[in-house]
């Protein structure tokens, strides 16, 4: 399934996109409840989700970006170099412009006032924002927020083409090392040093070893995409994969991977315990990838189409979703009573009000496409999926 040649859509692309849409919407509704820090908080925190988030931050937006370098593989099918630019630039410049400056400064003034870092009005705190924009690389804008991935995608597109296009009809050499049971999760191996030297380097969040970090994984989709047996092997090693997955993450869990984390990151820094808690991260990461993918491939319920209005609303909820988090966690946090009950009324309510905004704005005809959206019937050939 899923090499050149193949006949019918990676349908299951699109649904393990629409799910990583999901687990990142989840991710975002518990960070005001753990013990780190973020944009909006609760005075009480809990451990325990602590311990989700950095579950979900070892694997999860390394999945995203892998899906999103399996799409570049089936976008550059059909197209040319320059027209694969330009979807590109259509399909995630406008919208990361747009949302910018339409959510990035409501985002500032919920953070500010929340904070208590301001008490300007929401039109004094905007100019604030618009007063300085310049941020560090790789970012090159300050206050990206959840827009940060956009930024990365963008940047990996235009790094990635010449890569793709080398790589293209020469994966022969590692497809047939792949051949044998659990043989593609040791495709990790070459990460391992790369990832070692890279990650502690210091920086703003978001920095460069984070962007190489997930530029890996990005590649590694594309990678996969492009090779019958390669996918064929992910599909094989689904259960090793996982087994990797969950022993890596308990094994770093039990040598105090939680406490280490909280003390290393937004600072990172060469130690000791980082020779021993990388190149875990690194196996754990490739295990919970090649375990999700391979059961993707798996799972019947997965190869077919996707529904029309989720599949447009997919880009549009992953844009609004955070600012509608933060306006609502923004009073749920003040109130008195337990964590629990707080996060009981947040989730919800944010999925709804994400799920509302995100459809009306993928049914507007011109709003739609500065949102990311297609045009309806811009699929093209009868083989292409949708990307993100």
């Amino acid at each position: 399934m899923g090499a050149e040649g193949r006949g019918e859509r990676a349908w299951f692309l699109d649904w393990l996109r629409v799910a990583a849409v999901g687990g990142v919407f989840v991710f975002h509704t518990l960070r005001p409840f753990d013990d780190g820090d973020w944009h909006v908080k609760n005075a009480q925190t809990s451990e325990a989700i602590a311990i989700v988030i950095a579950f979900l931050g070892l694997w999860g937006l390394a999945f995203f970006f892998m899906i999103s370098g399996s799409a570049a593989w089936l976008a550059l099918r059909w197209r040319t170099a320059l027209k694969f630019l330009r979807e590109r630039a259509v399909r995630l410049l406008v919208p990361f412009v747009v949302a910018y400056v339409l959510l990035s400064p409501l985002q500032y003034f919920i953070e500010e006032h929340h904070k208590g870092r301001s008490t300007a009005s929401f039109f004094g705190d905007v100019r604030t924002f618009f007063g300085d924009l310049a941020g560090d690389a790789p970012l090159w804008l300050r206050d990206t927020y959840h827009l940060w991935f956009l930024v990365y995608l963008l940047q990996f597109a235009v790094l990635g083409l010449p890569l793709f296009l080398v790589l293209r009809g020469r994966t022969d050499w590692i497809a047939r090392r792949c051949q044998r049971r659990g043989s593609v999760l040791l495709l990790a191996v070459p990460l391992v040093p790369l990832h070692l030297l890279l990650l502690a380097a210091p920086g703003p969040e978001h920095g460069w070893g984070e962007f190489v970090f997930f530029f890996d994984f990005f590649v590694v989709g594309y990678l996969v995409m492009s090779d019958e047996r390669l996918l064929a092997a992910v599909r094989r090693d689904a259960v090793p994969g996982l087994v990797l997955g969950v022993g890596a993450f308990v094994l770093g869990v039990v040598t105090g991977i939680i406490d280490f984390l909280d003390g290393w990151w937004p600072d990172p820094g060469y130690s000791w315990p980082y020779l021993w808690y990388s190149p875990l991260i690194t196996f754990a990461v490739w295990g919970w990838l090649v375990a999700v993918l391979g059961f993707g491939l798996r799972a019947p319920a997965l190869q077919r189409p996707l529904p029309p209005t989720l599949a447009r609303a997919a880009m549009p909820f992953f844009i609004v979703h955070q600012p509608v988090i933060l306006a609502i966690a923004y009073f749920v946090v003040t109130w008195d009573t337990g964590l629990w009950t707080k996060y009981a009324v947040l989730l919800p309510t944010a999925f709804a009000a994400s799920a509302a905004l995100s459809w009306l704005l993928s049914s507007l005809p011109v709003v739609s496409r500065l949102f990311g959206v297609k045009r309806a019937g811009s699929a093209g050939r009868p083989r292409r999926t949708r990307e993100l």
